[in-house]
Parts: structure tokens; C-alpha cells; sequence
């Protein structure tokens, strides 16, 4: 699997959230991540629900035409960690 990302969104969320989107991109190549679910907001993409920092995180993603996984961002999510409780890898 082939994951990209924007380098500017990646700056921003490391210096404004302290998210790093090259970890995540590690847990996910090491398939560490909770779950796959549908964005119900944009219906072109996805979501990977990881478990980084001792919280839920989501991960919004699409798929390329070339086949490459296109990270949007990644946020923190009160209602995964509600449902999925901090379970699972913690990075």
C-alpha cells in the first residue's frame, strides 16, 4: 500500500494538533488501525479509526487513480473513542 499526504496539512496539524500524520501513516502500513469506515460526510472517502496518543483518531482517506492511499487529515474523535474506548494500539 502506497499512503500519501500533503506536506502543508501535515506541518499544520503537527504544529496546531501535535498530530503527527507521518506516524499515522506508519500505523497504518503496520495495518494498527481500529477500524475501516464510510465517511458519511463526503461519500467519496473513507475513514481509518486509529488508536494514537491514548485517543481515537479518525483518518479520512480516498483512493487515487493511480491506487495511492490519499490521507486528508486527522482529527480526534469523541464519538469513536466512546465506541471503541481507547482500545487497541497506542502510538
Amino acid at each position: 500500500m502506497k499512503i500519501i499526504w500533503d506536506i502543508q496539512k501535515a506541518e499544520k496539524l503537527l504544529h496546531e494538533r501535535d498530530i503527527s500524520i507521518e506516524a499515522i501513516a506508519d500505523m497504518l502500513m503496520r495495518s494498527e488501525f481500529l477500524e475501516i469506515l464510510e465517511n458519511p460526510k463526503h461519500p467519496d472517502q473513507m475513514m481509518f479509526i486509529v488508536s494514537y496518543k491514548g485517543y481515537t483518531h479518525a483518518v479520512p482517506f480516498m483512493i487515487d487513480a493511480e491506487g495511492r492511499v490519499v490521507l486528508k487529515t486527522v482529527y480526534p474523535s469523541r464519538k469513536h473513542h466512546r465506541h471503541f474506548g481507547g482500545k487497541g494500539h497506542e502510538s
